[in-house]
């Protein structure tokens, strides 16, 4: 079986961290992605000695880390102070969490968020973050900076295709340079209708030096997305090829849960990786 080089499983609903280490070691993996978003991994929870632990034995047995921040409930593009603070104070956390916890240099996948939305009456036009474009942009980039500052040099702040707008794209270009890395999630490339969002394609292709890493998941039209790779719609073999020739070899994240469920999709990818003949 030729699975990609360097693999991990989103880690949801494991019992604990430690767990998560234990059973990927066993299980094909070479590395985990616990989401902060669950409530047992948020920094808070998880002691120095906790930690101590989980270090010695990811070196030990192996196993790379990687880490999601939480994408429900925040925004990168709040504008209020006091919540801005703390938004930036927990992914901060995060950071450094994953700086303490890695043997080696890893990554935070983020998300930016959503700005503010206000229509109008009768469908009038008008936009009201491209209203207040300036402002969105400034505070999208100022934090993004500030968390690519604080993880240099042993994590990398990737951000993944959830939402964008032109305006995230624009932010996107102009903080390649300074060291963002961006996450394609295969899925989260379709739109409404099942069509491929041609922006964000046209833009990752465009950038695919910088692609740091890649959710693999599928989707069912009637159970939606995070499925078994190989029960859904996706063509993976179109972004397969595309994959295969990228200067580097991303990290792969199989975002399917629970573990097992991952570890059938990490087979079906890898069935087809070799049919392919390809080296991911």
């Amino acid at each position: 079986m030729r699975f990609p080089n360097s693999r991990a499983y989103h880690v949801i609903y494991d019992d604990s961290l430690m767990d998560a280490v234990k059973y990927a070691a066993e299980n094909d993996w070479t590395s985990i992605v616990p989401d902060i978003g669950v409530p047992s991994f948020s920094p808070e929870r998880i002691s120095s000695e906790e930690r101590t632990q989980l270090r010695e034995a990811s070196r030990d047995l192996s196993v790379g880390w990687g880490f999601h921040a939480p994408g429900d409930d925040v925004s990168l593009f709040s504008t209020y102070p006091p919540v801005r603070e703390g938004v930036m104070q927990y992914f901060k956390q995060v950071i450094n969490l994953a700086r303490e916890i890695s043997t080696g240099p890893t990554n935070v996948v983020i998300h930016a968020g959503v700005p503010p939305k206000f229509g109008k009456a009768r469908n009038q036009p008008g936009n009201f973050s491209e209203t207040h474009h300036d402002i969105y942009a400034q505070t999208l980039r100022k934090n993004l900076t500030e968390l690519i500052e604080h993880a240099f040099p042993h994590i990398k702040i990737v951000l993944e295709n959830v939402s964008w707008t032109p305006l995230i794209r624009d932010v996107v270009r102009q903080l390649l340079p300074t060291g963002l890395k961006i996450c394609l999630d295969i899925p989260k490339l379709y739109g409404s209708g099942f069509k491929i969002i041609e922006e964000d394609w046209n833009f990752i292709q465009e950038h695919k030096g910088v692609i740091e890493v890649v959710h693999i998941h599928d989707v069912d039209p009637t159970l939606g997305s995070h499925q078994v790779v190989g029960e859904g719609v996706i063509d993976y073999e179109r972004f397969l090829r595309f994959l295969g020739e990228l200067p580097h070899k991303p990290h792969y994240v199989f975002e399917v849960r629970p573990r097992e469920a991952a570890h059938e999709s990490l087979v079906n990818l890898g069935r087809l990786v070799e049919i392919l003949n390809l080296h991911l």
